[in-house]
């Protein structure tokens, strides 16, 4: 049985009609009609019931479909694995590293270098969306991101929540001593909040706990690194952003103080370790994470440095 014609037959089914399907794979409409019908002659029953208004399944082609997708995705994942344990063999491991976390996942990263040198590590630094997509389609092997929402692919494993801390320009409250901050003291604020590529994220968990009181933040720019929104705030831009605490050195901030957020209000940034469920435990950095995390002080100093 042919393969292609199998993978036809679902795309015209997941498109609903043999035009848009065409369109799609960017073929003509004939020769994927004649394909599909070359599978019907080859099983002996009719799949599908055509009309001028696409296609239906028959009891058969429903039954088909649903076998047939279970099949080619166990095919596609047999082929990611195979790639993915040959790349192993050669050394190779593939991780992909939010923005959102760089100085946090920073000290896993080079412990993981320290104890394993012979490992060539192939580090993609990107938007947590962009990470996600990135595990679907076998480009990479672990994500270090935010919390995904709930997906039967990946495994995760969820770290300790990290406290929030808002960074704000000097000038908005030259007189603010608190030793925390609420959001009701924020909203009238120009806010530049972190927001991913694409899905919802913190973002969106930021505007429902504003919501909470009624009131919507001054949004005036939204960024996917926390980095870059402190660039901008120090370099003049008269606002504030809500950030991981990771990621915040205050020390080093001449025109913008940091605040913790007030302990009443529900964490947002969850670090989380994922991988698509099927694919094998990445043992080197299990093995980092049995001891904890984050690392000891001093965890990842080369041996020769440690006290």
């Amino acid at each position: 049985m042919d393969l292609k014609r199998l993978k036809y037959f679902c795309k015209v089914i997941e498109y609903g009609s043999i035009s848009k399907a065409a369109r799609q794979l960017n073929m003509a409409q004939p020769p994927l009609s004649k394909r599909v019908q070359e599978l019907e002659d080859e099983l002996g029953v009719s799949l599908l019931v055509r009309s001028s208004n696409g296609v239906e399944l028959t009891a058969a082609g429903n039954y088909f479909y649903h076998r047939i997708c279970k099949i080619i995705n166990e095919l596609e994942d047999a082929r990611l694995e195979t790639i993915k344990i040959a790349e192993r063999e050669n050394n190779f491991l593939r991780i992909g590293m939010t923005h959102l976390y760089q100085s946090y996942f920073q000290p896993l990263l080079m412990e993981l270098y320290r104890r394993h040198p012979h490992v060539e590590l192939r580090i993609t630094v990107s938007d947590s969306s962009n990470l996600e997509q990135g595990l679907h389609d076998g480009l990479i092997d672990i994500a270090l991101i935010q919390k995904p929402h709930v997906d039967d692919i990946f495994d995760c494993q969820v770290l300790d929540a990290l406290p929030t801390v808002a960074v704000i320009h000097k000038n908005l409250l030259p007189d603010f001593s608190a030793e925390f901050i609420d959001l009701a003291q924020l909203i009238p604020l120009p806010m530049i909040l972190l927001q991913r590529h694409h899905g919802s994220g913190v973002y969106e968990k930021f505007i429902d706990l504003f919501s909470e009181s009624g009131k919507y933040p001054d949004v005036v720019m939204h960024n996917t690194q926390p980095r870059a929104i402190i660039d901008f705030i120090e370099s003049g831009l008269e606002a504030a952003s809500l950030l991981p605490a990771s990621e915040v050195d205050a020390s080093r901030l001449r025109h913008c103080f940091v605040v913790p957020l007030a302990a009443h209000i529900k964490p947002v940034f969850f670090p989380t370790i994922v991988k698509i469920a099927t694919t094998p435990v990445i043992k080197e950095i299990s093995a980092i994470l049995h001891q904890g995390y984050p690392l000891p002080p001093g965890a990842n100093l080369p041996a020769r440095d440690r006290p």
